[in-house]
């Protein structure tokens, strides 16, 4: 009974691409996570000397850690459930921090960007009760959000902003 009485104190989320954009807001607007969480900074400060000019197979090589722990990283970090009402308005897009802490050089797009790493293609009921302030959502992705989607934001009054 206790553990369940410990997760309730969190946000649940059922896909990471949309809570990347809550911890977008909370963490890099907001800063009420604690310190920003700062791996883009660490990537170049490392490979200052020579990041613009090593091969793309070193640069994804060196990636990699900085991709796996920052995955990892956003993927186990709880955030409590009294800032939920902090969230009024999300916006998704390619120069958000997040991403860039994630993916420092964003190489590999398609398998990190537009693929399922980042572009929001569903978010459920469930993830959305969550807050109860949410107005609207902007994507700014390349890829279009699934219609799906769309449709289930509407049918919960969330305003879709199209892209840019």
């Amino acid at each position: 009974m206790e553990e369940t009485k410990m997760e309730s104190e969190f946000l649940e989320f059922d896909n990471l691409p949309f809570k990347l954009t809550v911890i977008e807001v909370l963490m890099y607007e907001l800063e009420l996570l604690g310190e920003p969480y700062n791996a883009a900074d660490e990537f170049y400060e490392r490979y200052k000397a020579d990041y613009l000019t090593v091969s793309e197979e070193e640069s994804l090589r060196r990636l990699e850690e900085y991709i796996e722990r920052g995955t990892k990283y956003f993927t186990e970090l709880k955030i409590s459930r009294s800032l939920a009402p902090k969230i009024r308005y999300l916006y998704t897009g390619e120069e958000m921090n997040v991403y860039g802490d994630i993916n420092p050089q964003w190489l590999d797009w398609e398998k990190y960007e537009d693929g399922e790493m980042f572009a929001i293609t569903d978010i459920s009921e469930r993830e959305i009760k969550q807050f109860p302030n949410l107005k609207g959502i902007t994507f700014n992705m390349y890829l279009d959000p699934p219609e799906e989607l769309l449709r289930k934001l509407e049918s919960w009054d969330i305003e879709i902003n199209p892209q840019d």
